[in-house]
């Protein structure tokens, strides 16, 4: 299933691919840790990433410097001014505002420790994508949190072929979280990777640099909240 959906996308956008190796992960483990290769959750990301950024007219508005999200979410449930909509994921136990009800794409694979699955949500306006992520592990499978986070910084920085700007740890809600910054020659990234429970979820909204896109980050990740 998922080489089928990886195929699709190079063969739509084969330029987007040309010279794209999957990136290793090398992850510190704790003793008895199981040696999964986590990091193909995260290449689907980063393929699905790069179908949608080159699908997108570029509008050229005033320069930008990486944007840190305001700590003031906008009401629940509400369609704001701009005319974003409130998206409420059951099987994700989130919702988040987006310009658009996004599609579920989900991938189940199987491995010699279980199977897991992937679901993304990916939606473009004319100048953003706007993505989230997660991947559900088999409950015999054993990870270390921390590591899960930065694999998923690093994987994704590497797989868009990006350099890292700022990194920082914080908590959301109360979940430990990373938040980061990357940039590729016409693109900025800003993006979250929070641990609720067994569960990794990444958010990232990528625009382009001389777009000044803070409103709409804000948005975005403030509105982006998980149940338990």
């Amino acid at each position: 299933m998922i080489a089928s959906l990886q195929a699709r996308m190079i063969l739509c956008h084969p330029r987007e691919f040309v010279g794209y190796n999957r990136p290793a992960l090398k992850v510190v483990r704790p003793e008895g840790m199981s040696s999964m290769k986590r990091f193909l959750a995260t290449a689907i990301i980063v393929l699905a990433f790069s179908l949608s950024l080159s699908a997108q007219e570029h509008t050229k508005r005033p320069p930008r410097a990486p944007s840190t999200p305001s700590s003031t979410p906008p009401p629940a449930n509400v369609t704001d001014a701009s005319g974003w909509v409130q998206f409420t994921s059951d099987i994700g136990r989130f919702s988040v505002l987006m310009p658009e009800i996004p599609k579920d794409e989900t991938e189940t694979t199987q491995s010699e420790h279980g199977p897991y699955t992937t679901h993304l949500f990916i939606v473009r306006d004319t100048t953003s994508v706007y993505l989230i992520g997660w991947v559900d592990y088999d409950p015999s499978f054993n990870f270390n949190r921390q590591s899960e986070m930065e694999a998923n910084r690093d994987n994704f920085v590497k797989g868009i072929k990006a350099k890292l700007l700022t990194t920082r740890s914080l908590k959301i809600d109360g979940y430990p979280a990373l938040e980061f910054t990357a940039e590729t020659a016409d693109r900025l990234f800003t993006s979250r990777v929070l641990m609720v429970g067994r569960r990794p979820y990444q958010i990232v909204i990528g625009s382009p640099k001389e777009l000044d896109d803070s409103a709409n980050l804000n948005r975005f990740f403030n509105s982006f909240k998980v149940r338990p």
